[in-house]
C-alpha cells in the first residue's frame, strides 16, 4: 500500500505531486548550498534557488514552482 499525505493544509501542489508518485528532494550540495528539486516520473520539473533564509521560504518557493509547472502540464 502506497503512503499518501492525507491533508494539504498549506502545500497543496507539493501534496498532490507526492500523492501521484512524484517527490520533492531537498538537498545540500557543495557550492550550491540548499536546493529543492520537485520531480515526477519524467525527472525534475523545477529547480529551487541556491540559498534560502528558512525552510519555510524554500517550501513556499517550491509550492509556487510546482503550481506554475502544474498549470502548464496538468489537465
Amino acid at each position: 500500500m502506497m503512503n499518501h499525505i492525507k491533508k494539504a493544509y498549506k502545500y497543496h501542489y507539493i501534496t498532490v505531486l507526492i500523492n501521484n508518485g512524484g517527490g520533492l528532494s531537498i538537498e545540500y550540495i557543495a557550492d550550491m548550498k540548499i536546493t529543492a528539486v520537485p520531480f515526477d516520473e519524467g525527472g525534475a520539473i523545477w529547480k529551487g534557488k541556491s540559498s534560502y533564509d528558512s525552510i519555510e521560504e524554500l517550501l513556499n518557493d517550491a509550492e509556487a514552482g510546482i503550481k506554475k509547472w502544474a498549470d502548464q502540464n496538468w489537465l
